[in-house]
């Protein structure tokens, strides 16, 4: 098959390495090709043959149809698009039906009209798909990587509390540094977005610095480091697809502490969940557990990730789907 994902954003997070990693196994059997940006380029080229496209509005008539002439030249059997902007752009270019579109929605949306227009979506959480109308099916996230080499690397866990992700309202780091002002571990916050300034300046209004850090977004393999070195880590979002960042903790065989988003209540019980977009519940969460971290065995919830959470299944998973389009 010719396979082409479509992807355009102004971060390389989850839904980004998502796309490398399920095109990284697409490619072993198929024509591979990612449609994106000069931000994204840097991220897909080395590995896969690229379409460079300027970052233009859905809206755009005239970028829409420069896109439209350009995928003509492409016999293209799947055109796999990731957001609502770039489902959105396809669905009103692929009028004759030239290829079979399918869309995954990674996030909670307001509007899934875009969506509801593509031939399939796929949702990697069931909740996303409430007022989806079409065919559809839920492929969750996965791992991709080996977590016995990543821990060989690891001697010692360290002290502190993990939390890593997009600094955007739905990711919730703003409640999560409101909630660390009783807590006496160190938290690290990795991760990179427009709220940075703005959660800078709440830790310095909350006299915080010497409990909380924040860095600099981290390449895949020194972030699975971080994973494994923490003592627990922290998903305080506000909605979620996923998310991603608790089954890679999860794997290399670190506590995962999170609210109640995405496929979290597949995974954790419901005593170690917390309510979503609730600085009242966060705050009695993590003072419940943060301060007493050895009463959590997740032993069991290590091996099931690990198990049942691999790249391969899904992969198969989603070539079957393509292949019943075509």
């Amino acid at each position: 098959m010719k396979i082409i994902h479509f992807v355009s954003s102004f971060n390389f997070g989850g839904i980004e390495q998502h796309i490398y990693e399920l095109a990284s196994d697409q490619i072993k059997n198929n024509e591979i090709i990612i449609i994106c940006n000069d931000y994204l380029e840097p991220y897909y080229k080395n590995r896969f043959n690229i379409i460079k496209i300027k970052n233009f509005s859905r809206r755009n008539i005239f970028q829409r149809y420069k896109l439209q002439k350009r995928l003509k030249k492409e016999s293209i059997d799947i055109l796999h698009t990731h957001g609502t902007k770039t489902t959105s752009i396809i669905s009103k270019i692929n009028n004759k039906n030239s290829y079979a579109h399918v869309s995954t929605i990674h996030n909670i949306k307001k509007d899934v009209t875009a969506y509801n227009n593509s031939d399939y979506v796929i949702a990697v959480s069931s909740e996303l798909l409430k007022n989806i109308s079409i065919n559809s099916s839920v492929v969750t996230n996965w791992i991709s990587f080996d977590p016995k080499k990543v821990l060989n690397n690891i001697k010692i866990k360290e002290n502190h509390a993990l939390a890593v992700g997009r600094f955007e309202k739905a990711k919730g780091f703003d409640i999560l540094i409101k909630s660390w002002i009783n807590i006496k571990s160190h938290l690290k916050i990795i991760g990179e977005g427009s709220q940075l300034e703005s959660l800078n300046n709440l830790i310095k209004e909350l006299n915080l610095e010497k409990k909380i850090t924040i860095e600099k977004f981290l390449p895949f393999p020194q972030l699975l480091n971080e994973f494994a070195k923490a003592k627990v880590v922290v998903i305080s979002s506000r909605n979620e697809g996923g998310p991603r960042v608790a089954l890679e903790a999860l794997a290399l065989r670190t506590p995962v502490l999170s609210t109640n988003v995405g496929h979290m209540s597949s995974i954790l019980p419901n005593e170690l969940l917390c309510e979503p977009d609730s600085l009242e519940s966060l705050t009695e969460y993590l003072e419940k557990y943060m301060h007493n971290l050895e009463s959590i065995n997740q032993s069991a919830i290590f091996d099931y990730v690990q198990d049942e959470f691999c790249l391969k299944s899904k992969s198969n998973k989603i070539d079957s789907i393509y292949k019943e389009l075509i």
